[in-house]
């Protein structure tokens, strides 16, 4: 399915339910329902997020006033480097300074197919952090919770906390600025969390060493690119490779990296090689190609392509011939790395001073009434920061795909 479809389809969704929630006869409140939209309300968690809150008061509290520094000093540094980045796009290539592109999330065009089911999850993850740290936060403030829930945005689930729109009036600067930092807060703290998942040498392989072996001792295909010589030989996601022959000899592999350095040094456009697999699975001889032929594009480079997408393979420790549980460990890896990534956007893009974010209600409560002209300026400015880099991006550097 190509994205324009896809797009067009999960809108004809939309409008279907959409106009489903408007007939009279079928009365749904909860579920709310909106074009593109759904908010699902509940009570039921309120009690288990005043507990958390009521517990630890001085321990929530250090945290979300270390919360209001940290939110701060995001806001404005964003902006800065938000105004900074503006200018590098306008730059002489001589100068070696490299824009950054600001790309928005687009189902099947920003975010590929391969990786939406990484960015759901991630972004479940860093919703509910993000919520349930404001409603925490609001608690430990004395600000009542209305409601809990969950919402889906496209295709995007996540959660929410709803205060009491009076008792968040009549809190103090403090206890607002406090309420508005926790959820960014949060997201940070968890980002940090899964990046030292990500860098630490035993972090993933800790995580899966109940279920699986924790040394690799081969290169798992993950995937196999159509019309390529894997494809077209019979090679298929979840095949173990173990070793691969050309006519230097034979190359041990016992991961994903053995693979790729064996291809980058090794592997020329029509060379016959012979890959052998874990089990009793026969050995494939297939004949390398040029990439060209799948890209329609120009390359310059002697390396054969295969087509295939690869993993280090950590042995199932149980149903080791399954394919769904061999691509697990795998799987993993991606969803911890997306969820690293979705909260520091959470917790950068959230705290610029932009109406309807958590930057922007920080702000206002950190200048107060008496600077309302001010914080409408700077809000004004940010909204036009962040515009321009989205349009800049695209018009130089072009929406990246992830």
């Amino acid at each position: 399915m190509d994205s324009l479809t896809f797009i067009i389809l999960i809108g004809f969704v939309w409008i279907v339910l959409t106009g489903i929630s408007r007939i009279s006869w079928f009365n749904v409140t909860n579920p709310e329902i909106g074009l593109g939209f759904a908010y699902y309300r509940t009570t039921r968690l309120n009690a288990m997020i005043s507990k958390i809150g009521e517990r630890g008061k001085i321990f929530w509290k250090v945290l979300w006033d270390i919360g209001i520094i940290a939110g701060l000093g995001i806001l404005f540094t964003g902006l800065i480097v938000f105004s900074i980045n503006i200018i590098t796009f306008f730059l002489p290539k001589s100068s070696n300074v490299t824009p950054i592109a600001i790309t928005p999330v687009i189902p099947g065009i920003t975010v590929s197919f391969a990786s939406l089911p990484y960015f759901i999850v991630a972004i479940m993850i860093g919703a509910m952090v993000h919520e349930f740290a404001h409603g925490i936060a609001a608690i430990n403030e004395k600000v009542s919770l209305k409601s809990t829930g969950i919402f889906v945005f496209l295709l995007f689930f996540g959660a929410f906390v709803e205060p009491e729109e009076e008792t968040i009036l009549k809190a103090s600067s403090r206890s607002k600025m406090r309420i508005m930092a926790a959820g960014g807060l949060a997201n940070m703290i968890f980002a940090v969390f899964f990046l030292l998942v990500l860098l630490l040498p035993m972090g993933i392989p800790f995580l899966i060493s109940p279920l699986y072996e924790t040394e690799s001792t081969g290169a798992l295909i993950v995937n196999t690119v159509p019309g390529t010589p894997a494809r077209q030989e019979g090679i298929r996601t979840g095949f173990v490779i173990i070793g691969i022959e050309s006519e230097k000899g034979y190359f041990s592999i016992f991961s994903g990296s053995d693979f790729v350095t064996f291809v980058q040094a090794e592997v020329f456009i029509n060379q016959s090689l012979i890959f052998h697999f874990n089990g009793d699975r026969d050995p494939i001889t297939l004949i390398t190609m040029n990439k060209a032929k799948i890209t329609n594009k120009t390359i310059d480079n002697s390396t054969g392509f295969i087509g295939i997408a690869t993993w280090n393979y950590n042995e199932p420790k149980f149903l080791s011939d399954i394919v769904f549980i061999r691509l697990i460990p795998y799987w993993l890896f991606y969803t911890v790395l997306y969820t690293f990534m979705v909260n520091l956007m959470l917790a950068l893009m959230n705290l610029l001073p932009v109406p309807f974010l958590d930057g922007d209600k920080l702000l206002a409560a950190f200048l107060g009434e008496k600077n309302q002209a001010l914080h409408k300026w700077i809000k004004y400015f940010a909204l036009i920061v962040l515009f321009l880099n989205f349009a800049l991006s695209f018009l130089f550097v072009g929406w990246q795909q992830i």
